[in-house]
């Protein structure tokens, strides 16, 4: 695979939930803050302003632009910025149709039409790869490009499918999450450089994507961190010495390249104790020869021991445990009170 699809490949669509908008002058609605939540807005027509909760900031939008807020925080689309909104939630329609994951909402008044079609995607682990952490709080597609274009029409395609419903739509709707995803991420890549709002963080590891040797090895260290890589091995695998392997990997990720394959491997453990796996098995599949290293490494990575995050998870999913005050991090492991302690 190419190297953005080996850092994807691991990221997957948990749930997702569509949203075909008819409004007229007036109107507004709010989207409450959606963990792990990929909110993806098409302009089909007219224009509307986007408005961040966590620091109010206000992005203009016009017919065509796909906005995105990646992290799932909360914000709002209304005709003007200083429109009131409704709660999602809220809205009459999606009241009384409970728990549908497709929506087709008409609001408002008699004004001026807009028309816009979300797309909100619940992702499986989004911190897991370096480039979807590192995207900046919000940010607008609006250029011409391949993966702009191919993106536009990937969610007329979503909008076609959620106006008619045909035999097959719920599927359709399924698979179209992880496509949708990986279409965005594309169009960003593309659009890095162009954009005021994009990290350093995220023009770091395009760059290291664009080069061959360091794309090659983060894609294997992604694919396989079970494999017990080494910086000599790693650079034989991309024709490199092992001193210009490690400095140019270094430079362009911004770490080293064992640092980001231990992260790596705690990110797929978070997965598999998180699914109930034991640790035997958890050390093994993510390249440890013993439970007692994988937890020493484990411990020294979140702050806290796995068998303690697997408990964490459980209480989270309604079972008794949780260790009471702990605060998630975006990765979900909780801060250990030696932690929280340290920080106040």
């Amino acid at each position: 695979m190419d190297p953005l699809s080996e850092l994807l490949s691991s990221v997957r669509a948990r749930a997702a939930s569509w949203v075909c908008l008819d409004a007229r002058a007036p109107w507004g609605v709010a989207l409450r803050g959606r963990p792990s939540t990929f909110c993806i807005h098409h302009v089909v027509s007219g224009a509307a302003w986007l408005s961040t909760e966590s620091d109010g900031h206000a992005l203009a939008l016009t017919t065509g632009d796909v906005v995105v807020v990646p992290h799932g925080g909360a914000h709002s689309l209304r005709d003007r910025a200083d429109t009131p909104v409704v709660a999602l939630e809220e809205l009459p329609g999606v009241r009384a149709r409970g728990d549908a994951r497709v929506w087709h909402l008409t609001l408002g008044g008699v004004g001026t039409e807009t028309r816009v079609t979300s797309a909100l995607v619940e992702l499986e682990d989004p911190f897991s790869v370096p480039i979807v952490s590192s995207l900046p709080p919000v940010f607008r597609l609006a250029g011409a490009g391949a993966g702009q274009t191919s993106l536009v029409e990937q969610l007329r395609l979503l909008a076609r499918e959620i106006e008619s419903r045909p035999f097959g739509s719920d599927l359709v709707l399924a698979r179209m999450a992880d496509v949708l995803f990986v279409h965005v991420l594309r169009a960003y890549v593309e659009t890095l450089g162009n954009e005021p709002s994009h990290s350093c963080r995220s023009l770091e590891l395009v760059s290291a994507l664009r080069d061959p040797g360091v794309a090659t090895a983060l894609g294997l260290m992604s694919r396989r961190p079970e494999h017990p890589w080494t910086v000599a091995s790693l650079a034989e695998q991309v024709g490199l010495s092992r001193s210009a392997f490690a400095a140019r990997f270094t430079s362009l990720v911004g770490e080293p390249p064992l640092g980001f394959l231990t992260r790596m491997r705690m990110q797929k453990a978070t997965t598999l104790l998180r699914e109930g796996a034991t640790l035997a098995l958890t050390s093994q599949l993510t390249g440890y020869a013993s439970e007692a290293s994988f937890s020493h490494a484990f411990r020294q990575w979140s702050g806290m021991a796995p068998g303690a995050y697997r408990r964490q998870q459980h209480a989270r999913q309604g079972n008794p445990g949780a260790e009471p005050g702990a605060r998630p991090r975006a990765d979900g492991v909780q801060d250990p009170p030696a932690r929280r302690a340290a920080r106040a």
